[in-house]
């Protein structure tokens, strides 16, 4: 039972704060955790998000806000080789969630290509480096279909870059309960059939959301994707949270 998804963004980069998480993992059974930073929190990938920066006054404002709480790589890197050197009653992986900027891709390859890594996550949380799940009047005047045709091409491209062992949260264009006037059949088969040719997890997210919708979820166990649980937790007390409930679905 894995949990492949999960934030330590809310404690600092010391033993006492990873345990938590730990002690949580072996209350719900989860026996393989992956605890990772968003790449805003890493200094080193901020340049990606550059022109995300100064799309607008809103996106300015977070962006220097998250920016005043970043670590170095280094910093993290430091924290994950002393985790790694301790035992632990179970298995704990490191990784990052890569915020995907296409025009970014080369600049992105370069900061992994150490593979220093167990699992990077890719997400598609900017179109065209607009922010369309942090405020639902965001979206006021935008052309829905628009919306979703152009994140499910930055998703293919995600999968396609071979940067990432999972998509996380592939359907989180429908965060707001926004949807296009045309069936996404097609789209999620194009998308699934890319995840396999790529050997690219498709996660199964199990914040408020975040998880795949039915006709995805069929789809993608039609076409034989591999499959990524994930809690999207931000404190240790939702480490495995759905967990066990999402297992049982990709498996019946």
């Amino acid at each position: 039972m894995q949990d492949l998804h999960i934030h330590i963004e809310r404690g600092p980069y010391e033993k006492q704060w990873i345990d938590r998480f730990v002690e949580q993992a072996v209350k719900m059974s989860i026996d393989e955790i992956n605890l990772l930073e968003h790449t805003i929190r890493i200094k080193e990938f901020h340049p990606a998000f550059k022109e995300a920066r100064e799309y607008s006054l809103y996106q300015r404002r977070w962006f220097d806000g998250k920016q005043k709480q970043a670590h170095t790589l280094d910093e993290y890197k430091r924290l994950i080789d002393s985790i790694r050197a301790s035992d632990y009653p179970i298995k704990i992986n490191f990784g990052l969630e890569v915020c995907w900027f296409e025009q970014h891709e080369e600049f992105l390859r370069s900061l992994l290509a150490d593979n220093y890594f167990d699992y990077v996550l890719g997400s598609v949380h900017w179109i065209d480096n607009w922010t369309f799940n942090q405020r639902k009047y965001q979206w006021l005047g935008k052309d829905v279909n628009h919306i979703y045709k152009r994140y499910y091409e930055m998703s293919n491209s995600l999968v396609s870059s071979g940067i990432f062992d999972i998509i996380a949260h592939p359907d989180l264009v429908r965060c707001h309960s926004l949807y296009p006037d045309f069936d996404l059949a097609d789209t999620y088969k194009e998308l699934c059939r890319n995840a396999v040719k790529n050997n690219v997890m498709i996660e199964m997210n199990t914040s408020k959301g975040a998880g795949i919708n039915p006709q995805f979820l069929q789809i993608a166990k039609a076409e034989g994707v591999k499959f990524s649980l994930g809690s999207d937790a931000h404190r240790p007390e939702d480490v495995g949270r759905g967990i066990k409930e999402v297992y049982n679905i990709v498996n019946s």
